[in-house]
């Protein structure tokens, strides 16, 4: 067996690990889009390290566009295979792939219109999508998904497992036993390892004993605050921002995973008495799809939100909860002033207007006040 790092080994983004067995079948570990803009990654999207045509089967760790953005590209230059995975990271993909074709189609638009507008244009010099709708359409029907702890053949002699990875709803570590000339080897891969005692999911659960591994080590070098603390100071800033200060507080978050903790910590809050009563926006069409999602998967949950919901049978919504999928409706949220003004990034006061909870989705993590 060799192994072939072909994207995120010294990065922490396009995640893409190929396998290639001694009777040459080639299974590849996550498809990641990069994001980033270095110089000397440039390229790195538009091209591969092997012939897509020849992978036999991908297996997906989770639906980040990191680790999944790519498919859909791998799929346009002729992969014909298996990509398999959860069933909660299939449904994200389903949006999350969609999201990221109208962005490369945006994106193309966006260059081709200086191009044109330029004194020397040449047609040679347009740019087309990395992947379109259509091929993303076309990447879903290679999509097979299994659910956790249970061993499952990805060929002869290769069984590949699922373990609850606890980063995002379905997220999964993957272990492989890989019988080659007569031993048999286990190889893992973490994918993205999420914290314990997050809200909405179970803790990370532990992979099987392995003797290779390729392990995530993106946050190693720090500590998170943890809940309650986490919690108690979001509340802090809630108040002294929309309470104290009479002002605006706006939240990027990711679209998937912080999001959803944070509407229903939220939840938590109203359903406590403790949260003032304010307005609260979900501006994202993927953030209120993903959380669409989330409600459909209650396999990934932990066991303190399958307690709440027996009280509260609907953790991501409350009375003040609004979810904005109009573009219009969004821009009316930057212009409204009476009875809401809004303003992004940062706190305003504003005489006349009520005060708000704004989140927005972005790939901006934390809370700014």
């Amino acid at each position: 067996m060799q192994i072939k790092f072909c994207g995120a080994a010294r990065e922490v983004t396009g995640s893409a690990h190929l396998l290639i067995l001694n009777d040459g079948t080639k299974i590849l570990l996550d498809c990641g889009l990069y994001q980033g803009r270095a110089k000397e990654m440039q390229d790195f999207n538009e091209k591969w390290l092997f012939d897509p045509a020849e992978l036999d089967s991908v297996v997906l760790s989770h639906a980040h566009i990191d680790h999944c953005g790519r498919l859909p590209k791998l799929v346009k230059d002729g992969f014909k295979g298996v990509i398999r995975c959860t069933h909660a990271t299939r449904s994200l993909c389903s949006i999350m792939l969609l999201d990221g074709a109208k962005i490369q189609e945006k994106d193309a638009e966006y260059f081709n219109r200086k191009v044109e507008k330029s004194r020397n244009f040449d047609e040679d010099d347009l740019r087309e999508p990395l992947y379109t709708n259509q091929d993303v359409e076309e990447t879903m029907k290679n999509f097979v998904s299994y659910g956790y702890d249970r061993w499952f053949k990805i060929h002869d002699d290769v069984e590949v497992l699922f373990k609850d990875a606890g980063h995002i709803l379905g997220s999964a570590s993957v272990t492989l036993k890989i019988r080659e000339n007569g031993k048999t080897i286990t190889f893992g891969f973490t994918g993205d390892v999420g914290r314990p005692s997050r809200p909405i999911l179970r803790d990370p659960q532990p992979m099987p004993e392995v003797d290779y591994l390729i392990c995530e080590s993106t946050y190693g070098d720090r500590d998170h605050e943890e809940a309650p603390a986490e919690t108690t100071h979001f509340l802090e800033i809630i108040n002294h921002t929309c309470i104290e200060k009479r002002g605006k507080l706006v939240i990027p978050a990711f679209s998937v995973g912080r999001t959803q903790e944070l509407v229903y910590i939220l939840d938590q809050l109203v359903a406590a008495g403790k949260l003032p009563p304010v307005p609260v926006y979900v501006d994202s069409p993927l953030a209120v799809n993903a959380t669409t999602i989330f409600g459909a998967h209650p396999e990934c949950f932990d066991d303190q939100l399958n307690d709440y919901m027996l009280s509260d049978d609907n953790p991501f919504g409350f009375n003040n909860l609004h979810y904005i999928r109009d573009t219009e409706d969004s821009k009316a949220l930057n212009t409204m002033q009476d009875p809401v003004s809004l303003l992004a990034l940062r706190a305003w006061r504003m005489p006349g207007a009520f005060n708000t909870i704004y989140l927005i989705a972005s790939n901006i993590p934390g809370i700014r006040s």
